[in-house]
């Protein structure tokens, strides 16, 4: 494995060295291992494994089913016996699972046909069978589902006739938990909220889905390049969040794997209609400074024109192994959050899809909150005071540079 790659984008210096855990899960987090990484895995196994930190850091990135099949093809003489039995109940439960899940989203696919709903089920055992070659090797535990949002109301109702309990509703997508099965189900009409806009077109996603098998069943996918583009999509959502995960990375990586004939030009072309094609490079960069992954000429190109990506991504994969950095006590609200604005501002191409974030943050920032009625109690006629009360409150806690530069574009 070409460690300098890797480490010159997770650490500050190219020469530093990765902890042997990470460059583990690096190597490992993979359906296919070349020779190279194999080598590289055994070398490292041979150093001394903190195991405990990396079966759990494997387990919080998603990719122990990966971590524990190579291990079982490449080296199981190395792994402590304890580890090694750990790492296989995992794999199994895992992998048993992902069967019941599978089978519980063909019963709802064939509810929705029976009722003459379009529906496109994605990630989960979908993704799994189609990138991953085996339901097991994906962690997931629900379901997601796209659906025309014409279609949001007797979708919902349906499904609580069937016995699930409607958790929480955004304004792009409903979570569901089975009274009985505890199945988790979030249904789809968008992507992303919409102060970060997306525009998801189910008529034309609808209108190139493909069938492929799942279960010994044939049921629709997208397309692959619609799905490159909505698995990048999620993990710059996850990153302007800050709950990145490896696992979505190798979503990506698995995807351009396994797909050998993506139209580049046209997924380009596609993200560029919905001005998301720097999270498309962005996901696609990740997947190579990450995992190797090949891009083509056409995706370093567009790279090379949107150089903020690269800056972009340094920042994730400095963030991705570090586990307390979203649980830091002092940081300011949200909305005043530097990191994460300027974040979601750079990673968007337009002007256009930059202003609702902007003015969503403008609204957070001056709507009132119960601490500013304590703060100072008024009357119902005076209440649209406290639009005035609450930025002054922040400045006063937090100063005046939040305020001056954390909303910069």
């Amino acid at each position: 494995m070409n460690q300098k790659i890797v480490t010159e984008f997770i650490a500050k210096t190219p020469d530093a060295e990765l902890p042997p855990e990470i460059e583990l899960l690096l190597c490992c987090a993979r359906t296919c291992i070349d020779l190279e990484r194999a080598e590289r895995s055994k070398i490292l196994l041979k150093e001394d494994i903190d195991w405990d930190y990396l079966i759990q850091t494997a387990l919080w990135h998603g990719v122990l089913p990966l971590l524990y099949l190579n291990f079982n093809a490449i080296c199981p003489e190395a792994i402590p016996n304890a580890q090694l039995a750990q790492l296989r109940n995992y794999f199994h439960n895992n992998a048993r699972n992902s069967l019941f899940l599978t089978g519980e989203l063909l019963k709802v696919l064939h509810l929705f046909e029976a009722h003459a709903i379009p529906a496109i089920p994605y990630k989960g055992p979908v993704l799994a069978a189609c990138a991953y070659g085996q339901l097991g090797l994906r962690q997931f535990c629900d379901l997601d589902i796209l659906i025309h949002d014409r279609d949001i109301f007797r979708t919902k109702n349906l499904l609580i006739s069937q016995g699930y309990l409607l958790q929480s509703e955004l304004g792009w997508e409903a979570h569901f938990v089975h009274e009985d099965t505890k199945v988790n189900i979030d249904l789809h009409w968008g992507i992303t909220q919409k102060e970060r806009p997306f525009p998801l077109n189910f008529d034309r996603l609808w209108s190139r889905v493909e069938p492929i098998s799942l279960a010994g069943e044939k049921i629709l996918n997208l397309q692959p390049e619609d799905l490159l583009l909505i698995l990048c999509v999620q993990v710059t959502k996850d990153c302007w969040q800050w709950k990145e995960q490896l696992a979505k990375v190798c979503d990506i990586a698995e995807v351009v794997r396994v797909y050998q004939d993506i139209d580049w030009n046209s997924v380009i072309e596609r993200a560029r209609t919905v001005g998301s094609e720097r999270m498309l490079l962005l996901g696609l960069l990740l997947a190579r400074d990450l995992l190797g992954t090949a891009l083509p000429e056409e995706i370093l190109q567009r790279i090379q024109l949107h150089s903020v990506v690269e800056v972009l991504a340094q920042q994730v994969c400095e963030r991705l192994f570090m586990a307390d950095y979203i649980r830091t006590a002092d940081r300011p609200p949200k909305y005043l959050d530097r990191e994460k604005n300027l974040f979601y501002f750079r990673v968007r191409e337009r002007l256009q899809d930059k202003v609702p974030y902007f003015l969503h943050l403008v609204n957070v920032a001056i709507a009132p909150t119960t601490e500013d009625q304590v703060f100072l109690p008024l009357p119902a006629s005076l209440s649209f005071l406290y639009y005035l009360i609450r930025p002054i409150r922040a400045i006063a806690k937090y100063g005046l540079s939040p305020v001056k530069n954390h909303l910069g574009f």
